[in-house]
């Protein structure tokens, strides 16, 4: 695990928390639906898609709102993401932005750390 000075636990946390809503979903769908009823099937794409887009717009909204406000917390995150799948196989690419706007190295105290992570579901790991 990297660390990078202004950066840290909040922003590992805030990335587990997106894979685990991605895990949750993927168990949600999957609960009661026999082994060979389940797959990664395109309407499954697009309903991720869907909940994905929603978190997202959620995080960005709550950027803008920063961004412009006198009262924000000293770091928050947002992310884009694109999805890769097949029937068994479903990988979520997140690439994360993190913000701190009380960065003690940065001249007006706002930095920026971006990473990326994949998000893998195999398919057979939820039956």
């Amino acid at each position: 695990m990297t660390i990078v000075l202004g950066f840290g636990s909040t922003e590992k946390d805030f990335e587990r928390q997106e894979f685990a809503f991605v895990d949750e979903f993927i168990k949600e769908k999957a609960k009661g639906v026999p082994f060979s009823d389940f797959w990664f099937s395109e309407s499954f794409y697009k309903e991720l898609c869907k909940e994905l887009k929603a978190r997202k717009e959620h995080y960005d909204k709550l950027d803008k709102e920063y961004h412009d406000s006198t009262e924000y917390p000293s770091r928050y995150s947002t992310y884009y993401f694109d999805i890769v799948y097949d029937i068994s196989d479903l990988c979520v690419i997140f690439k994360f932005h993190h913000i701190n706007r009380r960065h003690a190295l940065s001249p007006d105290g706002w930095a920026l750390l971006q990473t990326k992570d994949i998000f893998h579901a195999d398919l057979y790991d939820y039956k």
